[in-house]
């Protein structure tokens, strides 16, 4: 019959529970007569058994009174209850009340193994430009603010993936943040969109990222400039859909994104939505005048396209009636506007006029590697006076009529003279509109900023996947596109942070993303694998002197976080 032998066992006196101790099942073995071990005690029988260790139970969780049951920790069979009278194993469910104390000790949760670097370098970088805290003291609320640093995580490291929000966090480090949301909660977050959508959320934001960025960039806000960008969509109830037509060709139903750009940093400070395209006068000037009042941003310029000049907008364009004091944009100081090549309009006028000067390169100059003729003229538009720039690009206008050669060469012989030299520079020409008086060149240059504006639409669209828009009502519709934004905003400013380096933001997520690491529950401790030498490079480009090993106290990192440090 097998017995329990008890080793070194120790006990609290004051819990009575036990501390230390080691058990092994002993049972006894007959010996044949020729192995009778002789005492020497030569008076006694000699002994005919010996008793041997069947199986080592390893340490002593629980014992019962008589000594003859309990629960151990075993080498070979895991935490397991073992009864020596029938000589019976059975198992232990973690929530014994025998073994309770020692639940969290000898039942573990699993480490799991996540993607660190992508996330530990996002978060890095949101610290170290000081954006965590500007995130932070924009959303008051534990939930909004842990929810959105998790769709920023989704927004941006994603790459471009269909993956949903819960599903990406799961597999990454960010999921240890999570404290006060649920980790599939992510996955239908129209709630929070909606939250996102508010006035106030907004306007807050806004208010300290321009706060915090003029401490950076001291003339950050002072001039600004808009611009616009269909947001096209399949959603029949959007209540910012309008059917409504940009440009002078083509018709769509679509809610439009309007931005204020910083002209020195090219990055957003306020953000509109609008119907369709009823960027109009009185809109430009409402919208103006709010980011004025909200945020202390003035908006001194509006780039527009072709379909946006009316004759409304002409007079506008006054610069007489835009610097008088009653104008209704008393802040915007410049507007330029494409001319449209239709009907009421001196598009093809000013060519006839200007051709003998574009045929000798009279006024040519050089922008961005790129030959161009520009003049400036004075014309009257709808009984309103305006600057009108006369440009070609040469190097379009070229590579255009080398196409048309080749596909049209039997039409092109057919031509007069005077219509050849019209296809010659068609594709390359174009006007400008605009209330400054100024040299052509130095205007160019100054249309072509809003080529940040449009990086940061492509941002939007491309990268972060701003579109389709998924959300149906007002407020989450307002909502989901401030989280793009906000994206939009961080991902941007990390741009900046790495240009010098030539690292597409892609490339250095990607690299990240091989870098792993555990989380022990037990002890509250990120174990971090050693990464490779790729990205140790990419963490001294963000700053990161010491490559952690570690995080030990993972509490006080939770702490910082929700301080926004």
């Amino acid at each position: 019959m097998p017995t329990l032998r008890i080793q070194n066992l120790k006990i609290d006196p004051n819990t009575k529970k036990i501390i230390s101790g080691s058990a092994a099942i002993k049972e006894s073995k007959y010996l044949p007569k020729e192995k009778w071990i002789q005492c020497k005690d030569s008076a006694k029988k000699p002994y005919h058994s010996i008793s041997v260790t069947r199986e080592n139970l390893g340490r002593v969780l629980y014992l019962s009174e008589d000594r003859k049951k309990g629960i151990f920790k075993s080498p070979t069979r895991g935490i397991v209850y073992y009864d020596s009278l029938n000589d019976e194993f059975s198992q232990v469910d973690k929530n014994d009340e025998r073994i309770m104390h020692l639940s969290a000790e000898i039942f573990p949760e699993q480490n799991v193994h996540t993607v660190f670097g992508d996330s530990y370098l996002l978060l890095h970088f949101l610290r170290k430009s000081k954006l965590l805290g500007v995130l932070r003291n924009a959303f008051k609320n534990n939930e909004n603010y842990e929810r959105l640093i998790m769709h920023i995580f989704h927004g941006i490291l994603r790459d471009g993936s269909k993956i949903q929000c819960s599903h990406f966090i799961q597999k990454s480090y960010a999921s240890y943040y999570l404290r006060e949301v649920s980790l599939p909660s992510l996955g239908s977050d129209f709630k929070f969109f909606s939250d996102m959508g508010a006035d106030h959320c907004r306007l807050n934001f806004f208010k300290q990222l321009t706060n915090h960025l003029k401490m950076i960039y001291p003339n950050f806000g002072r001039g600004c400039f808009v611009d616009s960008t269909p947001l096209p969509n399949d959603i029949k109830d959007n209540p910012f859909n309008a059917l409504c037509s940009h440009g002078v060709t083509s018709t769509s139903v679509q809610t439009r994104l309007v931005l204020i750009l910083d002209q020195e940093t090219g990055l957003p400070v306020w953000f509109e939505i609008i119907p369709g395209n009823v960027l109009d006068l009185s809109t430009i000037a409402n919208i103006a005048e709010n980011v004025y009042t909200s945020v202390g941003v003035t908006v001194e310029s509006v780039v527009l396209d072709a379909g946006y000049v009316t004759q409304d907008l002409l007079k506008s364009l006054n610069s007489e009636s835009v610097q008088a004091e009653d104008s209704d944009i008393k802040r915007i100081r410049v507007m330029t506007a494409r001319m449209p090549a239709k009907k009421g309009y001196p598009y093809k006028d000013l060519y006839e006029k200007n051709k003998r000067n574009i045929v000798n390169h009279k006024g040519d100059f050089i922008r961005e590697g790129h030959s161009y003729f520009g003049k400036k003229e004075t014309v009257e538009i709808f009984g309103t006076s305006i600057n009108a720039y006369v440009y070609v690009d040469r190097l379009a206008a070229q590579i255009r009529y080398d196409e048309y050669l080749k596909k049209h060469e039997d039409e092109f012989n057919s031509l007069t003279a005077k219509e050849k030299n019209w296809v010659a520079v068609k594709n390359g020409y174009f006007i400008l509109l605009s209330n400054r008086d100024t040299t052509p060149k130095e205007l160019l240059c100054d249309y072509f900023e809003r080529t940040k504006i449009e990086n940061v639409f492509k941002t939007s669209k491309e990268y972060l996947q701003l579109l389709p828009l998924s959300k149906w009502n007002e407020t989450s519709v307002r909502g989901k596109i401030f989280a793009d934004i906000i994206n939009t905003i961080i991902l941007l400013l990390l741009r900046k942070e790495i240009r010098a380096s030539k690292i597409s933001t892609s490339e250095l997520f990607g690299v990240a993303q091989s870098w792993m690491c555990f989380y022990s529950r037990r002890n509250d401790e990120i174990l971090i694998e050693t990464p490779n030498l790729q990205t140790k490079e990419l963490c001294k480009l963000l700053g990161i002197k010491k490559i952690p090993i570690n995080i030990k106290n993972f509490a006080t990192e939770i702490e910082n976080f929700y301080q926004g440090k």
